[in-house]
């Protein structure tokens, strides 16, 4: 035996580094249409193949968290109360404004309270100016 094929044995008979291994291992997965698109020309601008470009930006790239828990908890909870709004207004629009008023209502009044208590949590957010007018003065 020789020396290289020595070495090979010991390493589990892997192959000499000159070779090409074969994959493994396949992995399908979904894009929508315009993250397809975007993928396709950043990977043809990298001069690679689509492939090669998802493979090296999966093995080399960074994932970051754009959101903290408080936050999501926050969206959550104004995704919840939209959703209830709207099937209360569906049902108004069956049974009579009258009778779910009170429902909307209170809906109304916890969301301003959410929003309120965001504005407080989140230093970098500004009132909305839109509609007011500065005192010339």
């Amino acid at each position: 035996m020789t020396n290289v094929q020595e070495q090979d044995k010991r390493k589990g008979g892997r192959p000499p580094t000159g070779r090409v291994r074969k994959l493994s291992k396949s992995v399908t997965v979904k894009f929508s249409k315009p993250s397809y698109e975007a993928l396709r020309l950043r990977a043809r601008k990298a001069n690679r193949k689509l492939a090669e470009y998802i493979r090296e930006s999966a093995l080399n790239g960074e994932v970051v968290s754009g959101h903290n828990a408080e936050t999501v908890a926050i969206a959550k909870n104004l995704i919840g109360m939209a959703n209830n709004l709207n099937q209360l207004t569906k049902l108004s629009h069956q049974r009579g404004f009258h009778e779910t008023h009170v429902y909307v209502v209170d809906l109304l009044r916890r969301l301003k309270a959410i929003l309120g208590e965001y504005r407080q949590a989140s230093p970098k957010s500004k009132p909305c100016e839109i509609g007011r007018k500065e005192d010339a003065t």
